[in-house]
């Protein structure tokens, strides 16, 4: 664990370099956001890992070394043909699995990237949270649902901009690489054909979270008789019961908290814009509503998210879903502490030090086999 602890030192001081190149006319040439580094960074340590860092890394990886011309199945749904297809152009030209899974890092980090620059009020504290929250060790493990997502993190710039038809697109090209995206095809659909996300939209997706949790039993039957391959999953456990999943519950409360704060506060935003309208003192109205807008579809991602960390506690078949959604917790945290507690630098290193001890818990239980992390090659002999 203390490699890990190490990598995120490496990455928060990396994540204060931010530079502009400008010409004799003062245009910007090139602008290197603090969020490329650790990117790059984080990239490197994925590419280069060992075969035994990651429980499914060395099954991913005999898969690449079989796969043939034969195997994509093109346009078969049940073959996640895509991903088979990604295997097959990499393999044509290498059979080397490290740099496979460097190639897979590469989207993965790319799509990161992009998502926390564009949308995320605070790259440093977004960036930490990827690690401490345990993002990256799962990104290391599941490669195949890490590609379905970075692709579907591309696709939320669509969604947020109501590009109906390039974020379904890019729905169905993350759900052929791995099930777990068909989830986000109604969400990105609703998300792109509501005409605006206001509170009302927050309350019914909280609310069908709740349905959804509340329905738990009928559901998951419903679930594994349209993917009858996950039926290994239906492992049930005891409400506040195992003491080695104790990080769920982390995640169930960290969840239930950010959905009443973020509820609360876009509620007294709105409560205050409307009194500035009535004082007559409206004149950045229309920037207000577009960050009560991105704070609303925040709001519902983690109603989603929140349901997840909920089931979860009760079986193992969704902790995959909830893989999926803990992406825009990384946007909520850094929104949150933006607009409720005025960018405070105190709360910023408070939440960091805290998800540093959810971290430390993830390492004594570690599902993923990531922990200790070890390249594929010596460091001695590249260095010395």
């Amino acid at each position: 664990m203390n490699f890990y602890l190490q990598l995120l030192g490496i990455v928060v001081i990396l994540s204060f370099l931010e530079f502009k190149i400008i010409n004799n006319e003062k245009q910007v040439l090139l602008f290197v956001k603090r969020g490329f580094f650790p990117c790059v960074f984080l990239c490197c340590v994925a590419g280069v890992r060992a075969l035994k860092v990651g429980k499914d890394n060395y099954s991913y990886s005999r898969y690449f070394l079989k796969m043939t011309f034969e195997r994509v199945h093109f346009f078969n749904p049940s073959f996640h043909w895509i991903y088979n297809l990604w295997d097959l152009i990499i393999r044509q030209f290498t059979d080397n699995v490290f740099v496979f899974n460097f190639c897979c890092a590469i989207v993965i980090y790319i799509a990161l990237y992009f998502f926390v620059t564009r949308y995320s009020f605070d790259e440093r504290v977004s960036l930490v949270l990827f690690i401490t929250l345990g993002i990256f060790f799962n990104s290391m493990n599941q490669t195949r649902q890490a590609l379905a997502t970075a692709v579907l993190l591309f696709g939320f710039k669509y969604a947020v901009e109501k590009k109906l038809i390039k974020a379904m697109v890019l729905c169905l090209i993350a759900t052929f690489i791995h099930n777990v995206a068909v989830v986000m095809i109604p969400i990105y659909a609703f998300i792109c054909l509501a005409q605006r996300i206001g509170p009302r939209t927050v309350a019914f997706f909280s609310g069908a979270s709740i349905v959804i949790a509340l329905g738990y039993n009928r559901l998951i039957g419903i679930f594994v008789s349209i993917f009858p391959k996950y039926k290994y999953y239906l492992k049930y456990s005891k409400l506040f019961v195992e003491r080695r999943s104790i990080y769920r519950y982390a995640d169930f409360f960290m969840a239930l908290i950010l959905q009443i704060v973020l509820v609360y506060g876009l509620y007294k935003l709105k409560l205050r814009e409307v009194n500035e309208i009535r004082n007559g003192e409206g004149g950045e109205n229309n920037t207000n509503t577009a960050n009560d807008d991105f704070g609303n579809i925040l709001a519902c991602m983690n109603a989603v998210y929140l349901c997840m960390t909920y089931l979860i506690l009760n079986g193992d078949i969704f902790n995959r879903l909830k893989s999926l959604f803990v992406y825009w917790v990384l946007l909520t945290i850094p929104f949150i502490i933006k607009k409720y507690f005025s960018d405070n630098w105190v709360i910023k290193v408070l939440v960091c030090v805290v998800s540093i001890a959810y971290m430390w818990r993830l390492g004594v239980h570690d599902g993923d086999g990531v922990i200790p992390y070890k390249a594929f090659f010596d460091w001695e002999d590249v260095l010395f």
